[in-house]
């Protein structure tokens, strides 16, 4: 039996070399993720992450440079979507949203309530970590909670949130 299942394997083998069937196969494997699959605005936990991925993808293929050149232009921001990259000192490299941030320490960002926030996304580890806080946010002019992704590639810190709006507790309480 165990000669047979070896022959067999052989066989396979020889048949998807020769016919090149092994290429056909491959192509479909990468055909089962489709461009469907990426995260939308509708899932922006989902999306958060995905940008900033791009962002280490990026900077794995095109260097640090070019991540940098390329989420310091405002042309770059996506809504409220955009990434800030700092440096293994925590100094801000990227920030198109705020460009004057660049060359600062990320630690000196404070919250809103006053707490240390600059301090706490500076602790994600290449796990990545959420951070939640009251930030204004410029599309609607409101303080509104924000959640950032931030994680650690290659000593960088890269980051991205988004905002919800605070809800009004006034508004649920119809019943």
């Amino acid at each position: 039996m165990k000669k047979t299942f070896l022959m067999l394997l052989l066989i396979g083998c020889a048949v998807i070399h020769f016919t090149s069937c092994e290429k056909s196969v491959r192509d479909s494997m990468n055909d089962i993720v489709d461009s469907s699959e990426t995260p939308t605005k509708d899932d922006p936990e989902a999306y958060t992450v995905a940008l900033v991925q791009s962002a280490i993808d990026l900077f794995k293929t095109e260097g640090r440079e070019v991540v940098i050149a390329y989420h310091n232009d405002p042309t770059n921001i996506d809504g409220q979507w955009y990434v800030f990259i700092t440096d293994e000192n925590d100094i801000f490299l990227a920030h198109a949203q705020n460009l004057q941030l660049v060359g600062t320490d990320l630690k000196d960002v404070i919250g809103l309530d006053g707490s240390a926030l600059g301090v706490e996304i500076a602790m994600a580890t290449d796990e990545g970590k959420w951070i939640e806080y009251l930030w204004p946010n410029p599309e609607s002019g409101n303080d509104e909670m924000k959640r950032t992704w931030a994680i650690r590639y290659d000593g960088y810190l890269f980051g991205s949130g988004y905002y919800s709006p605070v809800s009004d507790d006034s508004e649920s309480k119809d019943n």
